[in-house]
């Protein structure tokens, strides 16, 4: 438990994890008050949650590692996009644009559907158009070199952008500090995940930003400080859960609910999806 330090916390993760937390009529639950954002503005609310995690972005520059121990998590890529475009925008230096090359398996749909598959974004598929600056945080998406610590999750800091090849520091774990350099590498979008109807191949850096990712991708971690983006609610099993258990502490964690409608604004009640059937499979195990 990443929380141990803090009894009232863990006694507050287990009963959210458990599914124990007392609801309302809406089969919601209370977050504690301190724990909120208050919700004002879309823009102003937002603005709060990124001052809270990053209060000072020129400290990726003096102290990255410190600063990779600070994280935005939301339920879904949509909203990590839109958090790590602010941030990256507003990071020191220079941008440089990456645009990946986009190929239909089958050759001849290669006109016709080239802009199509630029817009695609699929699960675990770094973006068209990847937007990097120097000192900025970066995730790898996937298995490079595990010998070298080069492997899917892996956080980095960006240190030098060159047209072929991505110069980067790796943040944590054993190797953290030893520099590493990352290629453009095709990609292909999962077999299952069938809703593309081109098959294709995305020639690009293997990369995403890390001010903010997904809850699911942020299994495993330990923070020293997350803030909680949930533009919409939670929607799979032990979500919310996660998303809580990432910091060491309660006073460490903040989150910033969306109202449906200006009349829920200062709302303490959010969904916690936990399906009994899973938990009774899982005290089997």
């Amino acid at each position: 438990m990443r929380a141990r330090y803090d009894p009232d916390f863990v006694d507050f993760l287990m009963r959210i994890g458990n599914g124990e937390k007392p609801k309302n009529e809406k089969y919601e639950i209370e977050l504690p008050q301190p724990m909120l954002i208050p919700y004002t503005t879309l823009e102003g609310s937002i603005e709060n949650l990124i001052s809270y995690v990053y209060p000072d972005l020129n400290l990726f520059e003096t102290s990255p590692f410190e600063m990779m121990q600070r994280i935005i998590l939301c339920p879904k890529n949509d909203f990590v996009d839109d958090i790590n475009l602010k941030l990256i925008q507003r990071i020191p230096g220079d941008d440089i644009v990456y645009i990946s090359d986009d190929r239909a398996r089958n050759a001849p749909d290669q006109g016709d559907y080239v802009d199509y598959l630029n817009s695609l974004e699929p699960k675990g598929l770094p973006q068209h158009r990847l937007v990097l600056k120097v000192n900025c945080p970066i995730i790898l998406l996937r298995n490079i070199n595990p010998v070298e610590g080069l492997c899917n999750g892996t956080r980095l800091i960006c240190k030098q952008l060159t047209p072929n090849l991505v110069g980067a520091v790796i943040a944590t774990g054993q190797l953290k500090g030893k520099h590493v350099w990352i290629p453009r590498i095709p990609l292909e979008p999962n077999p299952s995940d069938n809703k593309y109807l081109i098959p294709f191949i995305r020639r690009q850096f293997p990369l995403r930003l890390y001010f903010a990712i997904t809850i699911n991708k942020a299994q495993g971690q330990t923070l020293d400080c997350v803030g909680i983006y949930l533009r919409q609610p939670v929607f799979s099993h032990g979500q919310l859960y996660v998303a809580l258990s990432r910091a060491k502490t309660g006073k460490k964690v903040k989150v910033l609910m969306i109202p449906a409608m200006t009349t829920d604004a200062g709302t303490k009640y959010t969904t916690n999806v936990v399906y009994d059937e899973v938990l009774a499979k899982a005290s089997l195990t």
